[in-house]
């Protein structure tokens, strides 16, 4: 039997501390018809002599190292790796998470017995340095049967979960080099607009590293800012009811209003503009919204509402 070749890309910058683990959970795939495709971004560690040493293990054409001379961010990083992609499937994986053994098997199999564009997996989120299991980032049951609206609420997809066509990316298109966050959000709702078959398997099948929690936490601000303005980008996207997008839409901008207020006030007024301009109904639901929650009234946002 002749399996499909999947291209592994993998997008390095300062990764010489963790990219040893990402190579050896793609050394451990029972999936065998693979290549690897590592491009490190501007950075001067020893990433490449550590891909070149998996490579010479691994043995020809099992693994391209390319380099960019200077840093110009994961989505382009991305995008040439994809590029440079000869194989039916690509998947993605950043360097610092892991695949479980089965995980491009469970991923391949479901796409070529469906024929569907796109498949994914929740992953694990594990501690740094304990690797100890904090987490799992996929969707609720709910989530998967409101698709693609629920997509549009939260972003579910870890990208390193991630197995497309190459035929569907080209389709699509690269990653976005211009946006700092929520990128990967931006291109699954890429792949909804380009009305690609998306297929879940429920499987935990790789794991997420989490770097700082402390970090994430107090970049709330940044994220919210980030998906804010991905969902603005795509504010006009058919798949998903107006009635939904305008509440999201309001209840992420204000989310970033709440929180710049006192601090970034130029920034919060941007923001309340855009709610107001984009959605004037959707704001006064979303502030409905956070009224009821600081209220401590029930507050469960669905793609149907809030209830």
């Amino acid at each position: 039997m002749n399996l499909p070749l999947v291209n592994i890309i993998i997008p390095a910058h300062n990764a010489a501390g963790l990219i040893s683990e990402a190579l050896q959970s793609v050394q451990e795939q029972t999936y065998s018809h693979w290549q690897v495709i590592v491009v490190e971004d501007g950075t001067q560690d020893s990433t490449e002599a550590i891909v070149q040493i998996f490579a010479q293990a691994m043995g020809e054409g099992k693994v391209r190292y390319i380099r960019h001379p200077e840093n110009q961010g994961v989505s382009a990083t991305r995008n040439t790796a994809i590029a440079a992609a000869q194989g039916q499937y690509i998947a993605l994986l950043d360097h610092d998470d892991t695949w479980e053994p089965e995980h491009l098997e469970k991923l391949v199999t479901r796409l070529e017995q469906t024929g569907a564009d796109f498949a994914y997996a929740p992953a694990v989120f594990f501690e740094y340095h304990t690797h100890r299991e904090i987490g799992i980032h996929g969707p609720q049951a709910s989530e998967w049967t409101e698709f693609p609206h629920s997509l549009f609420n939260r972003s579910y997809i870890p990208v390193s979960g991630v197995v497309i066509r190459r035929s569907a990316a080209n389709q699509v298109g690269g990653f976005d080099p211009k946006l700092q966050k929520a990128e990967d959000l931006d291109y699954w709702l890429r792949c909804v607009e380009a009305g690609l078959r998306f297929e879940y398997v429920s499987e935990v099948t790789n794991g997420y590293r989490q770097r700082n929690p402390k970090a994430a936490t107090a970049d709330k601000r940044g994220i919210l800012e980030g998906h804010a303005r991905v969902l603005r980008k795509h504010r006009n996207l058919t798949a998903v009811s107006r009635s939904v997008r305008d509440l999201v839409l309001a209840r992420y901008h204000l989310g970033v209003v709440r929180r710049s207020f006192k601090t970034e006030p130029a920034k919060a007024w941007e923001f309340l503009y855009w709610s107001i301009r984009i959605t004037p109904l959707g704001s006064l639901a979303a502030l409905r919204w956070f009224l009821l929650e600081t209220l401590g009234r029930e507050t469960r946002y669905t793609t149907r509402g809030v209830a």
